[in-house]
C-alpha cells in the first residue's frame, strides 16, 4: 500500500498515512480534527544490493530478491547494528579459551613426561624446532 503525505490547513502539521488505493480520495483528518490536504512528494525508492559472494556457498548473489532468497535458503538473517562486533568479540574470547586449554594440556603432558624425554624436548627446542597447533 502506498504512503501519502498530508498537511493540515489549520495547524500546518505534516503527517504520513498508508492508504489503500480505494481510500485514496477520502478526506484525511489531522490530529487536531481538521481536514488535511494531500501533498506531492518524492516516492520512496530503495536501491538494489550490489553483487556479493555468499559466504556459505561462494555463489555470486545479485540484487535484493536474490539476497533475501539466499538468506532464507540457508536459515540466515541480516545482522543487527553492532552484532558483528559482538560476534567478533565472542570469537576472540572462544579462541583465547581454546589457546589456554591447549597450553594447560601441553604443560600437564610435559609435566608427566619421563626426565629423559623432557631433556630431549628441551634440546630440540633450543635447536630451533617449533610446533604448531592445527584445528580440524
Amino acid at each position: 500500500m502506498p504512503t501519502y503525505v498530508f498537511k493540515c490547513h489549520f495547524c500546518h502539521k505534516q503527517f504520513e498515512r498508508i492508504l489503500r488505493l480505494a481510500d485514496y480520495d477520502k478526506p484525511q483528518i489531522c490530529r487536531c480534527g481538521e481536514t488535511a490536504e494531500r501533498q506531492i512528494c518524492a516516492p520512496a525508492v530503495r536501491g538494489d544490493y550490489p553483487p556479493y559472494e555468499c559466504p556459505v556457498t561462494g555463489q555470486i548473489i545479485e540484487g535484493r530478491r536474490a539476497h533475501e532468497e539466499n538468506l532464507r535458503r540457508h536459515g540466515c538473517r541480516v545482522l543487527e547494528p553492532g552484532e558483528d562486533r559482538e560476534a567478533a568479540l565472542r570469537a576472540a574470547a572462544s579462541e583465547a579459551e581454546f589457546d589456554k586449554t591447549v597450553e594447560d594440556t601441553v604443560e600437564r603432558l610435559v609435566a608427566n613426561l619421563p626426565d629423559e624425554k623432557v631433556r630431549k624436548l628441551e634440546t630440540e627446542i633450543k635447536a630451533g624446532v617449533t610446533a604448531t597447533v592445527e584445528r580440524q
